[in-house]
């Protein structure tokens, strides 16, 4: 009959192959960790690039900035501002009108102030 080779593994040995196997899998952890906290600066980094952009584009053309000189800041923001106001009022007279049953009519709504609130997680 043949005889089963067995193979003794001594306690040093078993100890290395632990603490390289326990070390390897540190050494991973530690690097997932770094990579999780340089995520944060992912969108300091997008600012940057778009804040470059919009320098450049009123460089290329100063007769459209010239142009924008002569109509105040916040009439070229009032369109933007109106269509909001109208979409929340009708969204305010719709659940108005659902709680409590009587039509409210959205141009009766005046809307004071929109916040605009940052959810962080």
């Amino acid at each position: 009959m043949a005889e089963a080779v067995t193979e003794v593994t001594t306690m040093s040995e078993a100890l290395i192959n632990t603490g390289i196997g326990m070390g390897t899998v540190f050494v991973v952890l530690i690097l997932i960790s770094f990579i999780i906290y340089l995520f944060k600066f992912i969108p300091k980094l997008m600012n940057r690039e778009k804040k470059a952009e919009t320098v450049k584009a009123p460089a290329a053309a100063p007769a459209a900035s010239a142009a924008k000189a002569e109509v105040p800041a916040q009439e070229t923001a009032a369109p933007d501002d109106r269509q909001l106001i109208a979409v929340i009022a009708a969204a305010v007279a719709a659940q108005m009108t659902e709680e409590t049953g009587i039509p409210v009519a959205a141009d009766g709504l005046v809307i004071r102030s929109i916040k605009k609130r940052i959810l962080s997680n």
